[in-house]
């Protein structure tokens, strides 16, 4: 047990710079399709945080000149509503990102967004279209997870992940930071006596090592008690040898 949990721990303390990474499937689908397919294989429709983002995305799609292009994870269910990022719920839009004279809701129910990436000024902007025409899915796949930030949320770039450290935490992963050992609810009671032990506080670190030092120290005292268990057997089995080689065989009287 003891071994387990400092396994779980010092996963949690190592280092992974890896970030997203985007997909595509050759395959044409309707917006709702294309969004089953991504969470199948992948994580979601890309999610666009800013214009870098934007850019390295369309590099990394394959060239086409004409529709159709591909989905993205940008949505919206009514005219008046706020277009929405899938999954995060952001609204990020850039200065940059719509297409000359989009949104236009040409078909008056064009909420669903796809990326151009044809040749042209027009190359990574956006274009507002029904839902129901078929494009290519457009998938990213997270790699921040529950295990990635000790304590603190996992922030997910191009290649790269970043912890948003709770406070009082810091380190990359988070990792250092102080533990509560104790009870958090102590009362003061009519005696003037606190209703439990004071509670203390130790970095993670050092709780870390104490628990290693526990672990050491357990598995110390079962090996020697197990060599201890060993020599005493063998001595017993050594004394019955001893015993049985001296003991004359017994003469029968007839």
């Amino acid at each position: 047990m003891t071994w387990s949990i400092l396994f779980i721990l010092g996963s949690l303390l190592t280092d992974s710079a890896l970030g997203w990474t985007y997909h595509y499937s050759n395959n044409t689908m309707n917006w709702t399709q294309a969004r089953q397919y991504c969470t199948t294989y992948y994580t979601d429709l890309v999610v666009i945080q800013n214009q870098r983002e934007n850019d390295y995305l369309v590099s990394t799609l394959p060239e086409k000149n004409k529709s159709p292009y591909y989905w993205i994870g940008i949505t919206k269910k009514t005219r008046t509503e706020t277009w929405t990022w899938v999954g995060n719920n952001s609204t990020w839009i850039g200065n940059q990102s719509w297409a000359e004279n989009e949104p236009n809701n040409n078909h008056s129910t064009e909420f669903c967004v796809e990326i151009y990436v044809n040749k042209g000024r027009n190359r990574g902007k956006w274009n507002d279209e029904k839902c129901s025409f078929s494009k290519h899915p457009a998938c990213y796949k997270a790699q921040c997870n529950e295990t990635s930030c000790v304590r603190g949320k996992c922030q997910e770039t191009i290649e790269n992940t970043t912890c948003l450290c709770d406070p009082g935490s810091t380190g990359d992963r988070c990792e250092t930071g102080f533990l509560l050992i104790g009870s958090s609810a102590l009362t003061c009671a009519a005696t003037g006596d606190w209703s439990g032990p004071r509670p203390t506080c130790t970095s993670y670190k050092q709780a870390l090592m104490a628990l290693a030092g526990c672990g050491a120290f357990s598995t110390l005292c079962c090996i020697c008690l197990c060599w201890a268990k060993h020599r005493k057997r063998n001595k017993l089995a050594q004394v019955r040898q001893s015993e049985e080689a001296i003991t004359p065989p017994s003469e029968v009287q007839g």
